[in-house]
């Protein structure tokens, strides 16, 4: 089916509140529904109490759309704060769903058409629509066209309202649907994952970037999960301008604060040791380690015996990282350090922000030596060496696909700084050696990228192949494999999970059997989590790359939900950590056991 369009105006008459005002005296009334409060109905992820179905007819899908960046605190919003989302809070207060242009997109529930092209942002074209018998209204946003509907139109669920567009007006820069759930007022947002019919873990398991949530050091559990994020109002006041928060902000502030709440670590000590963690649920397959709403964003330690969190577990125990001894969990989390920041490969060093100066501080942690070195508020990384360190330099707001990059390389002592690129649309995918990285560059006037190596030492550039667009790519231990997908191109055979072996003297992609989450196991050996919005559970394969097989690592099943993708294989490949979600509610920490 398809729309004839409007040409591209403001329409808003007066005729559309006075037919609002006689459909809606037709129907019942109703205020919102508790959009941030849990009832007895929202304990499961499908309810009554949440009236909206998705905005596509079509289930998500490599050739159909895919959740990009959800609402609320997301960490790229937080770098944004003050520009692009300062509007409505800092926050994102939408939710963004990957679509090409042109994707049909359907109304959520029986409405009233209030405004096209109305004063509600996301450009180039924008459609509201109330829904009086809920108390809410949509904003679909970044449309391709002004849509075929006029104000005081009534429209029903599952009606196609617009089409799809792209922020960039390009149709390969950006493609995306901006969505709200706003109330009838259109002043307050809501987080859509509440109010809409679908399981967002699921939907979440595979898409772009910007999934992480930034962390209040104060509270660090508080809105770091997809469903409790805050309302966000037009014209209110910045919500997240926290005094301490994390990821680090490594902008320069007048500001005298330390990077972290000195009252919270003061008491920090190796014997500090939070209250009992209370019972912990065990499954076939595995053991909860930690329970309620923590802890978002684990890792292992490289003897992958101790799972390790940003956290302070209650209100007497310090803020740091901390870890779970995953054979005695019981015995509750222990305090491994309250120093945060950016660790060099063999922890020898420690970068973090002077946010006074706008400078990077290098800590030598043998004897505390410091040096202080320019990087244009940029956080860098450590080479895999542990001997340079390295940062890039953009325009946050320019659009990504063409603005300039600059990276930098600098001594760890930041000494011989120098430039290493400076190009348009060029990102660094990994580290391949501690001379060389693997990069990405979009090619021009379409959403196409190539990959090629760039050489520490000289500067040389290597091409290697011309690619659609890559997403979540992932390397190999020993630097051979790359396994990547490729989503929403037209040529639906370019869609899917693909693989690249970086040794061939030409390398060339390999289509894999599956789509969704993966994790690299070893060297040979991916586990993935297939995308399936209904599933009941997340089930984990192992995909061989050798041999091609595949197997299920659990055959009896999990009984568990992943929640937002956040997952991690241990380091010698036999346990997988992740953080569970129970309906609306994250589920603490679990450790599973992968036999072979």
């Amino acid at each position: 089916m398809s729309l004839n369009f409007l040409p591209a105006r403001f329409i808003l008459v007066l005729t559309a509140s006075l037919t609002i005002l006689a459909v809606s005296s037709q129907l019942f009334s109703a205020a919102p529904l508790a959009a941030q409060e849990e009832t007895p109905a929202q304990t499961t992820l499908v309810s009554l109490e949440r009236p909206f179905q998705l905005p596509f007819a079509e289930p998500p899908g490599p050739d159909t759309w895919l959740p990009a960046q959800p609402y609320g605190n997301t960490t790229g919003a937080y770098r944004q704060r003050f520009t692009t989302y300062g509007a409505s809070g800092g926050i994102h207060f939408g939710v963004d769903l990957s679509a090409p242009c042109g994707t049909e997109a359907v109304a959520m529930a029986d409405g009233i058409v209030f405004a096209i092209d109305g004063p509600f942002g996301s450009p180039p074209h924008n459609l509201m629509i109330d829904h009086p018998q809920l108390g809410y209204a949509s904003m679909y946003g970044h449309l391709l066209q002004a849509p075929d509907l006029l104000p005081g139109q009534v429209v029903k669920q599952g009606q196609v309202v617009a089409l799809t567009g792209d922020t960039a007006e390009t149709c390969y820069g950006r493609p995306h649907l901006h969505l709200e759930i706003r109330d009838l007022s259109h002043v307050t947002k809501y987080n859509p994952a509440l109010l809409i019919n679908a399981n967002w873990h699921n939907l979440n398991l595979i898409g772009s970037t910007s999934r992480d949530f930034a962390r209040n050091l104060e509270a660090p559990r508080q809105w770091q999960s997809l469903y409790d994020q805050p309302e966000a109002r037009t014209g209110g006041p910045i919500i997240n301008d926290f005094a301490y928060v994390w990821p680090f902000d490594w902008r320069k502030k007048e500001s005298t604060l330390s990077l972290t709440p000195l009252s919270l670590v003061v008491s920090a000590s190796p014997e500090a040791k939070p209250a009992n963690p209370g019972p912990l649920a065990t499954s076939p397959v595995g053991r909860q380690i930690m329970g309620g709403d923590c802890c978002t964003q684990p890792y292992w330690n490289k003897d992958s015996n101790q799972v390790r969190f940003l956290d302070r577990p209650d209100a007497n125990s310090p803020l740091g990282i901390w870890g779970v001894d995953v054979s005695q969990p019981e015995a509750g989390p222990q305090f491994i350090t309250e120093r945060l920041g950016i660790y060099s490969p063999d922890n020898a060093y420690m970068a973090y922000p002077d946010q006074s100066k706008g400078v990077t501080v290098i800590e030598r942690l043998a004897d505390g030596q410091t040096w202080e070195i320019d990087t244009d508020e940029r956080s860098p990384n450590f080479t895999p060496d542990s001997k340079s360190i390295m940062w890039t330099v953009f325009d946050d707001d320019a659009p990504s696909d063409s603005r300039e990059e600059t990276i930098w390389l600098a001594d760890v002592d930041g000494s011989n700084p120098r430039i290493l690129l400076k190009d348009r649309r060029s990102d660094p995918v990994t580290w391949l050696a501690n001379d060389k990285l693997l990069m990405a560059r979009r090619v021009p006037g379409t959403s196409d990228q190539t990959l090629f190596t760039l050489s520490l030492s000289d500067g040389r550039q290597t091409e290697l192949l011309q690619l659609p667009q890559m997403r979540s790519l992932a390397l190999s231990d020993n630097g051979r494999y790359l396994v990547y997908y490729v989503s929403l191109q037209r040529d639906s055979s370019k869609n899917g999970t693909w693989l690249l072996d970086l040794q061939s003297a030409k390398p060339q992609p390999k289509k894999l059997p599956f789509f969704g989450a993966y994790r690299w196991r070893d060297n040979e050996r991916l586990v993935y989590v297939p995308l399936d919005p209904n599933a009941g559970e997340h089930t984990f394969f192992e995909y061989n790359v050798r041999t091609g097989q595949s197997r299920p690592l659990f055959p009896a099943g999990t009984g568990l939900t992943i929640a937002n993708n956040d997952w991690r294989i241990s380091p010698d490949g036999t346990k997988i950590a992740l953080v569970a979600a129970s309906g609306l509610k994250l589920d603490g920490l679990w450790v599973l056991d992968i036999k072979d």
